[in-house]
């Protein structure tokens, strides 16, 4: 593909070209792929390990490529040294916090030099230090010891991670070099076993009861055993066994902050500032394992690639199936591939079933709530609209794979909020032209309303409605009474309902609509008329 072919795919897949859209996903695949497997040849890791991390770092490659896509302009030169610009970005940043999340690495060889004392340390700045070259501050108290370990395992294990003693003396060695570039040789093995027990004693409980469980501040293995008859072996002489793989028991498991963060990404009480604030304190509370697809190690991932709106407080029956349908469809619009699933509707014993048996196929965009409701926003693969489905309305929710069972990537269209457009979509403008969330085209709308009542079109439309120069004067029970006159871009169809639900505050202007509307209330008259 020569450099023009390219630059005009990318031009005509950011329009909604479906076919270039295809080319330049098939295209750039395997190359997203390569920068992952360079990355990953050099180091010393299982293959199955490698595997599972590959597709970790595929996965922020490619999201890379689509900011690429995105922002690319022909004067900043060759796009695909432009797009690996991107890519490597992402993966670097996912190698640091997977690989390296403590900010620090040791080299292959750590342990044959740290007992030579030549060791050299590689920070995660590049920079190098040899042991002979750091200040030498002394050794350490026993407090400070004790502090370190505690930091490290909070730092480095969790309810999925556990430490040795042995890493945990390496992890010592290189937490005091990355902090303090302090070269002081590691604690005797007794020592370091010492402090330990000394730290278990006081954060965990005595003895293991089996309901006590919750109590651990530190779990290590064998941790169920009577520590009571450990410590009476030990006075009698006997040898206690030894312990080791420990791990920190943090104030949230991975679920419970998962939650926690989403509801806090999603709240209408909160600006963008006290989000992120939250959210910082929040997965500083866990190891520096832990991911959430709302953020990213340095900020929330709240865009056009994930879920926009606000959080829904409203309760409802089920909470898991809702959340892990909300999950796929994210984890879909973020890896740009379509999604199947079933639409249903209500029936009287409160229960769901499906409208038809119609399987749906949809390429997701994006995902916005609307007064409680989660919309999945996509085009439909039959006609080639954009549809808005009711999340919590659908079931059987399942990403589209082919015959190697590779995700199948979306379709694409001229529509406003294509995710792979450089173009500004603005979910909140969109939803306000999409009353009810209708499907119809929105057009301009006139409404005539009091200036006290404008609380209603900021409710429903909110910074996107107009107030013109035009305003009405009228003589109502002898006291004359001004009108505002204000323009709305919205459903056509939908402002109907809208209007006769708020028929004592606004009134429609557009001669059109005010014609339905009189034909909405004659057949209400007929209906209310004739016995029920």
């Amino acid at each position: 593909m020569t450099k023009e072919e390219l630059k005009t795919l990318i031009f005509k897949a950011r329009s909604g070209d479906n076919v270039a859209w295809e080319n330049l996903y098939h295209h750039f695949e395997k190359y997203v792929h390569s920068r992952a497997w360079n990355r990953l040849k050099k180091l010393d890791m299982t293959p199955d390990r490698k595997k599972d991390l590959e597709e970790e770092l595929y996965q922020a490659g490619w999201q890379g490529f689509l900011s690429a896509v995105r922002c690319y302009d022909p004067r900043q030169g060759e796009f695909l040294t432009y797009a690996t610009h991107f890519i490597d970005g992402e993966m670097a940043k996912e190698m640091k916090f997977v690989i390296n999340p403590h900010g620090f690495t040791e080299t292959p060889d750590f342990q044959e030099r740290m007992e030579t004392q030549t060791v050299e340390r590689i920070l995660a700045d590049g920079k190098t230090i040899s042991v002979e070259e750091s200040p030498d501050r002394g050794k350490y108290s026993a407090e400070r010891r004790t502090l370190q370990i505690l930091e490290i395992l909070r730092l480095l294990t969790d309810e999925t991670h556990s430490l040795s003693k042995e890493e945990l003396s390496r992890c010592l060695c290189l937490y005091r070099m990355a902090k303090y570039q302090n070269g002081t040789p590691p604690e005797a093995p007794n020592t370091l076993t010492s402090t330990l027990q000394e730290i278990l004693a006081e954060v965990d409980p005595l003895e293991y009861t089996g309901n006590n469980e919750e109590d651990y501040r530190i779990r290590y293995e064998g941790y169920q055993e009577n520590r009571l008859k450990e410590k009476r072996n030990k006075e009698k002489g006997k040898k206690s066994a030894d312990i080791t793989d420990f791990s920190y028991v943090h104030t949230f498991r991975y679920a419970e902050l998962d939650n926690l963060i989403q509801m806090v990404c999603f709240s209408d009480l909160l600006s963008n500032e006290e989000k992120q604030r939250l959210v910082d304190k929040l997965v500083s509370t866990s190891s520096l394992y832990y991911r959430t697809p709302f953020y990213d190690g340095d900020r929330l991932k709240f865009s056009p690639q994930t879920i926009h709106g606000r959080f829904s407080t409203r309760a409802m029956g089920d909470k898991k199936p809702f959340a892990e349908k909300i999950n796929r469809i994210q984890q879909a619009i973020k890896k740009l591939c379509q999604i199947r699933f079933v639409f249903n509707c209500y029936t009287a014993e409160h229960m769901m079933r499906p409208k038809t048996e119609y399987l749906h196929v949809l390429s997701p965009y994006h995902l916005v709530v609307y007064h409680d409701h989660y919309y999945c926003i996509g085009m439909k693969k039959e006609d080639r609209r954009i549809w808005h489905y009711r999340v919590d309305l659908m079931s059987e929710v399942e990403i589209v794979t082919d015959e190697e069972g590779k995700p199948v990537p979306i379709d694409v269209c001229a529509f406003e909020g294509l995710p792979i457009s450089n173009a500004c979509w603005d979910p909140e403008k969109y939803m306000a032209e999409h009353l009810y969330m209708a499907y119809d085209e929105p057009r301009e709308i006139q409404i005539k309303l009091r200036p006290d009542d404008y609380t209603i079109l900021h409710d429903w439309f909110g910074n996107h409605y107009e107030k013109t120069d035009e305003s009405i004067e009228t003589d109502e029970n002898g006291c004359r009474v001004q009108y505002d006159i204000v323009k709305v871009r919205t459903s056509p169809s939908m402002v109907i309902h809208w209007a006769m639900q708020y028929a004592g505050a606004v009134e429609i202007l557009n001669e059109e609509i005010r014609e339905r509307i009189r034909g909405e209330i004659e057949k209400l008259k007929e209906k209310y008329e004739s016995e029920g």
